[in-house]
């Protein structure tokens, strides 16, 4: 439940919608979304329910399950991109909070707070979240509330979206082939976006199985619900302004800007929260003196700040490169624990800054720049002076994913989940048998 609660939100409609209707979108038409979303949920929920197994079956939050598969130094640099990128989103969630409330007002023909005030409004009730804890978020907010609010909210925003949707118009499109397997990518994106948070909640949970299933089935739901009712969304009332949250009040009655505003209180402003919770926690894993409620605060106030101050496009660019980053992490970490140490690592050892993970997993490392150089180059992405310094050095007018529609998160990955495969089966010789149950 607690998955499903972090699918409803916002990254899984604005998945959804940056497939079809954005302007730097990806041009996907509605029947190539039909397709392409439940596969790429599919991947997405197999990863999470392997990082969720992992954190369960060892009971520790993702900077330390990190240690094995990049050594320990290797997973400090890890957890701070994290926190890099747990800010970045953490920004663009208030922004996006902000910008759909701002038009939940004009449709409502009520007058507008300023924007900063509103993103700052947010945070506030995100900070209430921190100071309340994750034991009252998850027992009392999500268990009794924000999921049933959710999941209404969204059936009646679904009912109230396609009621109006000349769908015949909308699958007659002619599609593109090279769009399905980035799409699909797309998709998929969403299970490393989430693979920190539900890792690092995961760990509370007492049988592996049972994370692994929750993780998964929880996650597939409702983030395929969302990404097909924003791109639905989108395509049908063609937004074209780059903004996500114009997509909710094109053309909006008051009764639908009512329920929008609702489904933002109950549905998303629990994740800041939960990116914040994370990023708290991967600073633990790097100084014990990080850890902590205050931690989470300042790194949520931050967010504030850098949501009114750093321009929308510059937070997705540097979104959308850790998320490569973290793609091949997540392989890795896969590969590492299933295939090369065969589910077994030294709890105990984790803990330790100088004991057998010590310093920094060469392989992992190989691995890792191998399968980040490749996505880049498939599909360069990040700020824009860093995506033009990378055009300028990646031979051909066009990438990749725009000539031949490489989907660069799954090739990279499966290069990066093999490269160390092989090297670890190969070179890795630290597993041992500490029971005769454990084979």
């Amino acid at each position: 439940m607690l998955v499903a609660s972090l699918a409803f939100g916002a990254p899984a409609l604005i998945v959804g919608a940056d497939l079809l209707g954005l302007e730097s979108g990806l041009g996907m038409t509605v029947p190539q979304l039909i397709l392409a979303a439940p596969l790429g949920i599919v991947f997405a929920a197999g990863l999470l329910a392997a990082a969720a197994w992992a954190a369960a079956d060892n009971g520790v939050p993702t900077g330390l399950l990190m240690r094995p598969a990049l050594g320990v130094a290797g997973s400090w640099v890890a957890s701070a991109l994290q926190v890099l990128f747990f800010l970045a989103w953490t920004a663009l969630e208030l922004d996006f909070g902000a910008s759909a409330l701002l038009g939940a007002m004009e449709a409502l023909e009520v007058e507008a707070f300023p924007r900063g005030l509103t993103i700052i409004g947010l945070g506030l009730i995100a900070g209430i979240f921190l100071v309340a804890g994750l034991a009252w978020v998850t027992q009392v907010w999500l268990y009794r509330f924000a999921f049933w609010g959710a999941l209404a909210l969204t059936v009646a925003l679904a009912w109230m979206f396609l009621s109006s949707v000349d769908l015949d118009l909308l699958l007659d499109a002619t599609p593109q082939a090279s769009r399905f397997w980035l799409g699909v990518d797309g998709v998929m994106a969403l299970g490393v976006i989430w693979f920190p948070v539900v890792a690092d909640t995961a760990r509370f949970v007492s049988a592996a199985p049972t994370a692994a299933s929750g993780a998964g089935t929880g996650f597939s739901v409702a983030a395929l619900a969302l990404v097909l009712l924003g791109g639905i969304r989108a395509a049908s009332v063609d937004l074209a302004g780059g903004d996500p949250a114009a997509l909710l009040f094109d053309g909006a009655t008051s009764v639908v800007a009512v329920v929008v505003v609702a489904w933002l209180v109950v549905g998303s402003i629990d994740q800041p929260f939960l990116f914040t919770f994370s990023a708290a926690t991967a600073l633990s894993t790097i100084n014990d003196r990080l850890a902590g409620r205050i931690q989470a605060i300042v790194v949520l106030a931050i967010g504030v700040v850098v949501a009114i101050a750093v321009p929308r496009s510059t937070l997705r660019g540097v979104t959308e490169l850790v998320v490569l980053f973290i793609a091949q992490v997540m392989a890795i970490l896969i590969a590492d624990y299933f295939l090369v140490r065969r589910r077994y690592y030294e709890t105990d050892e984790l803990y330790r800054r100088k004991g057998r993970y010590a310093g920094v997993n060469l392989y992992g490392l190989v691995a890792i720049l191998v399968g980040f150089t490749i996505a880049l180059v498939i599909r360069p992405v990040g700020p824009e002076n860093w995506v033009a310094s990378l055009e300028s050095l990646i031979p051909g007018d066009l990438p990749l994913s725009e000539t031949a529609g490489v989907p660069p998160i799954m090739v990279s990955m499966l290069i990066s989940f093999a490269i160390y495969a092989g090297l670890g089966r190969w070179k890795i010789h630290d597993r041992v048998v500490v029971s005769p149950l454990r084979v």
